[in-house]
C-alpha cells in the first residue's frame, strides 16, 4: 500500500512541477506578473482531489461533475487573470482524462519514459526565452523546476523497480528487501541533500544573475569573432581595390567596442569558477554519504550473514505468448469469446487488488488464495469458470459470459 501511495505521489508531484513551469512560461512570455500563491494552491487542490478520487471510485462518472465544480470555481471565484484561469481549468480537464484512463485500466499506473524529454525541451525553452525577451525571474525559475521534475522522475524510477523487484522476489526468503529499501532511502535523501545545497549555493553565489551574463558574454564573444573576421577580409580586399578605408575604420571601431565593454571572459570565467565551487561541495557530499552507505552495508552483512534461499519457484501452469503482429487478427482475438471470458476476469481482479497487481508468475490459483487471505474476497467460482476457458479448452458463449459476470458480482 506504501509503494502504490509513492508511485502515485511522486507522479503527482512531477506533473505538478512540470505544469507549473509550463504555465510561468505562458504567462512571463506575455508580460504578465508570475503565478500567485492563490493559483499554486488551486493547483495542489486539484492534483490532490482528482488523485483521491480516482482512487475511491470504479467507475469514471463521479470525475465529471467533480471538474465541472471545480472549472466554475476557477472561473468564477478566482481573482486572477482569465488566461491563468483558463490554464487550471485546462489542468483540471486534463486530469479527468487522465483519471478517466487510470479507472478503466484498473488502477494500472503507465510506465515513465526512458528519458524526461519534455521537461530538459520546456526548460530549454523557457531558459531562452528569459535570455533572449528579458523576462525577470524565468530563467533562474526554470532551471529549480526543471531540476525538481527531474529529481521526481528519479523517484517515479525508484518507486516502480522497488515495486518490480518485491513482486519477483515474493517466493524468496532471505533476500534483503528491508535492507535495501533502508539503502535506497538514504541514496535518495542524498539526492535531496545535494540538491537543495545547490540551489542555496546558487543563489548565495548569485549564480541566476552569472548565468545571464554568462550568455550575454557568449553573444559579446560571437560579436567579437564576427567582426574580427570581417575586418580581416575587408583588409585583404582594400588590398585590392581602391575603395575607401572608411568601412574597414567602422569595423575596427565595431570590434574595439565589444572587446573593451563586452567583458565576455572575465563573466565567462566567473561562471565557471561558480560551478567548480559548487561540484566541489556536491562532491564532497556524495563521497561522505558514499562511506557511510559502505560502513552501513558491511554493518548489516556481519550480522546477517548475507544468506539467501530459494522456497518455492515452481509453478503449476506455464503461460505463452504469441504475438500477433496482423492487425486485423488481433481484432479479431480482442472481440472473441475467449478474449472477452479473460477480460471480466482480469478486471474484477485489479479491482480487489489496486494495491499490488498480480505479476506473470503468479497462477489464478495464488491470486484467489491472497484474496482470499488477505481482502477476505472469494472468487472461486470466477476462478473456476475462468479457468474452463483458459485451460480445460472451453469456448464460452454469451451465457458462459452472463455466468462470469454473475460471479464478479456474488
Amino acid at each position: 500500500m506504501m509503494n502504490s501511495f509513492a508511485r502515485q505521489f511522486f507522479r503527482l508531484c512531477y506533473g505538478y512541477a512540470f505544469y507549473l513551469l509550463f504555465m510561468e512560461l505562458f504567462v512571463r512570455t506575455i508580460g504578465e506578473p508570475g503565478i500567485s500563491w492563490v493559483v499554486l494552491l488551486v493547483m495542489a487542490g486539484i492534483y490532490a482531489g482528482n488523485y483521491l478520487l480516482r482512487n475511491a471510485v470504479q467507475r469514471i462518472w463521479p470525475l465529471i461533475p467533480f471538474t465541472v465544480l471545480v472549472c466554475v470555481g476557477i472561473w468564477f471565484l478566482l481573482p486572477e487573470s482569465t488566461l491563468q484561469r483558463s490554464l487550471l481549468m485546462g489542468l483540471a480537464i486534463g486530469l479527468m482524462f487522465s483519471g478517466f484512463r487510470f479507472i478503466r485500466s484498473g488502477g494500472l499506473l503507465p510506465p515513465p519514459m526512458d528519458i524526461p524529454w519534455p521537461v530538459f525541451l520546456l526548460g530549454l525553452m523557457a531558459t531562452v526565452f528569459g535570455l533572449v525577451y528579458k523576462v525577470e525571474g524565468l530563467v533562474p525559475l526554470a532551471a529549480v523546476l526543471t531540476g525538481v521534475a527531474l529529481l521526481f522522475f528519479l523517484l517515479i524510477l525508484y518507486a516502480d523497480n522497488t515495486r518490480n523487484y518485491m513482486d519477483s522476489t515474493r517466493d524468496i526468503k532471505g533476500v534483503p528487501i528491508r535492507q535495501m529499501l533502508k539503502m535506497n532511502s538514504w541514496i535518495i535523501v542524498g539526492i535531496f541533500l545535494c540538491m537543495v545545497v545547490a540551489i542555496l549555493l546558487g543563489e548565495v553565489l548569485h549564480l541566476p544573475d552569472a548565468f545571464v551574463r554568462f550568455g550575454e558574454a557568449l553573444v559579446s564573444l560571437l560579436k567579437t569573432v564576427f567582426f574580427g573576421t570581417l575586418l580581416v577580409f575587408q583588409w585583404i580586399g582594400q588590398l585590392f581595390s581602391s575603395s575607401s578605408s572608411q568601412t574597414v575604420h567602422n569595423t575596427a571601431r565595431r570590434l574595439r567596442q565589444e572587446v573593451e565593454e563586452g567583458n565576455a571572459f572575465a563573466n565567462i570565467l566567473e561562471v565557471v569558477l561558480k560551478l567548480l565551487f559548487v561540484a566541489l561541495v556536491v562532491f564532497v557530499i556524495i563521497r561522505i554519504l558514499s562511506r557511510f552507505l559502505k560502513s552501513l552495508s558491511k554493518k548489516y552483512h556481519r550480522s546477517h550473514g548475507g544468506a539467501e534461499h530459494v522456497t518455492e519457484t515452481a509453478k503449476t501452469d506455464v503461460r505463452t505468448r504469441i504475438g500477433v503482429r496482423n492487425p486485423f487478427q488481433r481484432m479479431k482475438n480482442y472481440l472473441s469469446m475467449e478474449e472477452r471470458a479473460r477480460r471480466i476476469y482480469r478486471k474484477r481482479i485489479l479491482e480487489c487488488r489496486k494495491d499490488r497487481v498480480p505479476t506473470e508468475r503468479e497462477t489464478t490459483k495464488d491470486i484467489l488464495e491472497t484474496l482470499r487471505d488477505e481482502e477476505g474476497i472469494e472468487l472461486s467460482e470466477l476462478t473456476e469458470l475462468y479457468n474452463a476457458v483458459r485451460y480445460g479448452g472451453v469456448i464460452p458463449d454469451r451465457a458462459y459470459l452472463s455466468r462470469m459476470r454473475k460471479a464478479c458480482r456474488s
